[in-house]
Parts: C-alpha cells; structure tokens; sequence
C-alpha cells in the first residue's frame, strides 16, 4: 500500500484564506475543524450502535418477519463491517479521503433505508450487509482524516474521542433500541439513521476540502497504479476473515462448537490466512497488508494490546447486562442504565490519557497502558463478588476501574501504533488497526459465551432437573431475564441465581486473563522514534502545510 501516491485530502482548508505561516499553530483553532470533528464523532457513534442497536429488537423483527433465521440480522452487518476495512484504506490512499468518507456515509444510508423498508428476511440481510459495508468504513475514515489534521504528537486526546463516541454506540444500541420497539415501530431503528446520514453527507462535503495541486497531478498515475491491485490479496483475506467469523457467530447458538459446521470453516479459515500472509510476505508485489507493519516486536505488541481492549469492552458490556437482568433481576431499560458508569468513565479517562499523552511521551505511553492493563485486571478481578446482594456502589466503583482503563487505552493505543510506523503507511497501519479491532469484537462475544455456556453445563446438578434443559447449552444466556428469574420461586429461585453467579464468576476470571496478557504485552512495547518527542516531526509539518495551506478547488 505504500507504494503508491497518498492522495489525501485537505479537509479543513477555505480556499479563499490565504495561505498561513504559523506551521505550529495547533489546527484545532479553526471552526471547521470543531465542526468536521464533532461530524466524524457522531458518525462512528451512529455507526457502531447499529451493529447492537438490533439486539433487543430481534424477537420483535423475527415475528414480524415470519422467521427463526433472526440471528442473521446482527451477523451480517458485523461481517460486512470487518472483512472489507484493508481494501477501504486502500481506496481512500487510491481517491483521497473525502469521496470514500462520503460513498461511506451514503451507502451506510441507504442500506437503513433498505433495512427499514424490508418485508422478508432476505431485504433486511442485504440492507444489513450494505449498512456494514458503509458502516465499517466510517470509523476508520474519520480516524485516518484526524490523523492528516493532526501532528503524531496532538493525535491522543482527538483520536480517544473519536473512538470512545464508537465505543459508547455499543452501549447505548440496546438500550436505544429496547426504548424504540417498547414506543414505536422496530423500522425506526433504521430509518433513523437515512436523516441522520444525509445531514452528514451535507456537513462532510462542505467542511472536507479539495485534493492538492500535486495530489490532483499524481492522480493521473490511478490507472497505472490500479493494475497493481493485489486481488490475489483481496481475495484471500475477506474469504478466510468470513470462513473464521461464521462459526463464530453461529457456534452455541445455530450448531454446537463440536459441530463440523463449526470446526470445518474455521480450520479452512486459519489455513487462508496463514496463505494470506506467506503470499504478503514473498510474492505481493503492492501487498494489501504489508508484513513490515508488523516487522518490529513493538508493533505486534501494541496490535495485540489493541485487540484485547476491543474484545473485552464487548466482553464487560454484554455480560454486565446479564449480571443486571439475570442476577440483580433489572429490566432490559434499567439493565442500559445501570451501565452509565461505564460509559461516562470511558470518555472522561479517554479525554484525560488523551491530554496527558498528548503533553508527555516517550515513556508516558508504556506507563499509560501498564496502568490501564493493571486497572482493568482488578476490577475484572473484582468483579468475581458481585452477586445477587451487591450494594449498587460496588458495581459502580468496579465499571469505573474497568471502564478507566479502557478509556486510557482508546486514547493511546492507535497513535503509538502508527508512531512504530513510516508516516508513509499512516492509511495502511490504521487500517490494519481497525481491521483487528472488528475483528475482536466477535470474539469478545464468543469466547466469554463459551466459558458462560460451559460453566452453566457442569453446574447444572445445582437446579431442579425439570429446569436443566431450558439452562443447558445457551438457554441459560437466552434466557437471562427478569422476567425469567421470577418465574420461580423459594429455594429454586436461589438455585437459578447460583448458576448465573457462579458461570459469571468464570467469564471474569476469563476476562482477567486476558487483561493481565495485555499487561505481560507492554514489556515488550517500545515508544516510536515519533512519539519521543514532542515536537511535530517535518514529515508531520509537511502534511499539514500541503492539506491545510496548498489545497484548491477541483474544477
């Protein structure tokens, strides 16, 4: 990806200002900037809450729908929005930022439309598709157009906003969408988003600007350039990506992890993506990925760090809300509210590891994520006690610890990610970034459901026998209601409320242990040549001279 021509776009720039001198003046000073940050936030939030906004709704659209195949609905908007993510960093190094960013938003757009409109199982399953599409490069467009705006050192405290918004969509969708089915029509957890897209297609196209003159020029190389296509690439990697994210999704629910339907496909899976990367790596003569972006033991690390914060915020989100409605026995809408620690710590330590990473580096970045990892393994730790007596203060102060520590790493992990990185991979790093992290939030889902679903298996002698086969292999995740719960009654109440706490109990122990590997990972993290100072580095002052002072209209 490299090798070509970046064709990034100035997308603060008024072409009637004059040029300015201050090359250190901070871009964060323009007006336009406020209001193309603050576009690109509520984009990635918008998108991000529809791959869970549906989850509450689903038995509503399945009886709608005349369906059992519902499951599908969530699937294949979460495959669309992460097999694709290398080959959109691709496009936008191809034809800048701004048309990718706004084909983004309008696909996005119209595959709600189509959603909402549906009227049988196989219109909603292509309009979720063509909303992953669009919505899995939202994210990633508004990340790689700060990243333009910005200085590697001033990118923190930006970038954890950006991503802390998207974070808080996967919080606040069920909730959102237990209010809309509960008060109105479940179509309108679509076609909210056809409004909400055209506005921002307005707002992009004014406020992003044009290609530089040079830009413009070296477009004229695309066609030369696109027969360097790595298809072979672009193959390999989307079809092993669905090959390993099927099962995933299907395992425990569809066909149990022993099945062949299972086991086959991820086998398949895992030999394409060893392919994948043998071919990247000795014949790829423009490699979609290229194997330098993980030369470097750092940059493994900080990938990996990267991927186990994304799998455990889905982790402690959808496990949390069985603890609340199965455990403390909540409604589904009070279950979302009881998650408002969560997301205000989230944002407040996100814009906190922002603004101090954005002032200290070097070894600030490794103290950052040692202190993060550490936090978040206590307070998973913790999370061990809660039980059906908890005062409400402890799960409160427990998701603050938790919720802390991965607020400090949404703002860090991605700028020192690309501060082990030539500026000249910026597009192709980031998409990496992005790619990995969609990737982990299947897992985030599957591996704490199997340690659920295990654990409630060989701890079924602890309730009636009548009970075990609405427990027994996902029934007792399905079923984590309150509704549920207070169908029994006495000793057999109690008897239910053990299973839940003690299956809990070993999704936090899973979740610990993966957050304590994050914390053994930053001993092999090493502050970027970028990061080590604070000054804007020339390549950096190059691009923000030729995005914000040389851009001119296209016409």
């Amino acid at each position: 990806m490299s090798s070509v021509h970046r064709h990034t776009d100035s997308d603060l720039h008024d072409p009637e200002s004059p040029p300015t001198e201050d090359h250190d003046a901070p871009v964060t000073t323009s007006w336009r900037y406020w209001v193309l940050f603050g576009t690109l936030c509520l984009s990635g939030f918008a998108v991000t809450m529809e791959g869970s906004i549906v989850v509450t709704a689903l038995p509503t659209i399945a009886r709608d729908l005349h369906t059992t195949e519902y499951v599908w609905v969530t699937n294949c908007y979460t495959l669309a929005s992460t097999v694709f993510q290398p080959l959109v960093g691709w496009m936008a190094e191809m034809f800048g930022r701004k048309p990718i960013m706004l084909g983004s938003v309008l696909v996005f757009g119209v595959g709600s439309a189509m959603a909402g409109s549906a009227h049988s199982l196989g219109l909603i399953l292509a309009g979720r598709t063509i909303q992953g599409f669009g919505g899995g490069a939202v994210p990633l467009m508004a990340e790689l157009i700060i990243s333009d705006q910005l200085p590697l050192a001033q990118r923190p405290q930006m970038l954890g906003m950006v991503m802390a918004t998207s974070c808080l969509g996967l919080v606040f969708g069920p909730i959102l969408g237990g209010v809309i089915v509960q008060h109105s029509t479940w179509r309108w957890i679509f076609y909210l988003n056809v409004p909400f897209a055209g506005a921002s297609i307005i707002c992009l196209f004014l406020m992003l600007g044009h290609r530089t003159a040079e830009q413009k020029s070296a477009a004229k190389s695309l066609r030369a350039t696109t027969k360097q296509f790595d298809w072979l690439g672009n193959f390999l990697l989307p079809a092993s990506s669905i090959a390993i994210l099927l099962p995933l999704t299907m395992g425990g629910q569809m066909y149990p992890w022993s099945s062949a339907r299972v086991i086959a496909p991820l086998v398949v899976g895992g030999c394409g993506l060893i392919a994948f990367s043998i071919y990247e790596h000795k014949w790829a003569a423009n490699p979609l990925i290229p194997t330098r972006l993980l030369s470097s033991l750092s940059s493994v690390s900080l990938q990996i760090q990267s991927f186990i914060q994304s799998m455990l915020i889905m982790w402690v989100n959808y496990f949390l809300t069985v603890y609340f409605q199965a455990v403390l026995e909540v409604s589904t809408q009070q279950a979302g509210f009881d998650l408002m620690p969560t997301i205000v710590a989230l944002v407040v330590f996100s814009i906190v590891g922002g603004i101090i990473m954005s002032r200290f580096h070097g070894f600030w970045a490794l103290l950052n994520n040692s202190v993060a990892f550490t936090m978040m393994s206590i307070g998973l730790g913790c999370f061990t006690i809660l039980t059906s007596t908890s005062p409400t203060v402890v799960h409160v102060v427990l998701q603050i610890i938790v919720a802390g520590g991965n607020g400090l790493l949404l703002a860090t992990l991605l700028p020192n990610v690309q501060a082990q990185c030539d500026p000249e991979d910026l597009t192709a790093v980031t998409a990496l970034f992005n790619f990995l992290r969609s990737f982990a939030l299947v897992w985030g889902m599957t591996i704490p459901s199997i340690i659920f679903d295990q654990t409630v298996n060989n701890n079924l002698s602890l309730v009636p026998a009548d009970i075990r086969p609405l427990m027994s292999g996902s029934g007792a995740y399905v079923r984590a209601s309150k509704a549920f719960i207070e169908s029994f009654q006495g000793t057999t109440k109690q008897q239910v409320l053990e299973l839940y706490t003690r299956a809990l109990q070993a999704t936090w122990w899973g979740a610990m242990s993966f957050a304590l590997l994050g914390l053994a990972l930053v001993a092999f993290q090493r502050p970027g040549r970028q990061m080590s100072s604070p000054a804007p580095s020339e390549n950096d002052e190059q691009r923000k001279d030729g995005e914000i002072e040389k851009s001119i209209p296209e016409s």
